[in-house]
């Protein structure tokens, strides 16, 4: 059959296959959960001003992962304890759990 040979799909290995996309989509998907639910916490808070919202915002947005990961750890209370750092905490295992799976199958 021609084409075949030229990508050869039964050499990866599934493990392998799985860790790199989640290795390469994780951090998109992180962003994409952690972010909206910190600008919604940060629009909803009452009791800060809104030069503190503004100033939120912008490090929310500018240091992607980590702007929303510290705000969610530290300064976010709408949400439930265990939701947020099972939430916060959940991904950062897990990234690091797929970082160090692909660190040593290289």
């Amino acid at each position: 059959m021609p084409g075949v040979a030229a990508f050869p799909v039964g050499d990866i290995a599934f493990l392998s296959l799985l860790f790199n996309f989640y290795g390469y989509y994780l951090p998109i998907f992180l962003y994409a959960a952690w972010t909206p639910l910190a600008l919604y916490e940060v629009s909803e808070d009452r009791l800060s001003s809104n030069s503190s919202k503004i100033i939120w915002t912008l490090f929310i947005l500018l240091v992607p992962l980590l702007g929303a990961a510290i705000y969610h750890i530290f300064f976010a209370d709408r949400i439930h304890v265990a939701v947020r750092s099972s939430m916060i905490f959940g991904g950062i295992l897990t990234t690091v759990f797929v970082l160090t799976y692909l660190s040593f199958s290289l």
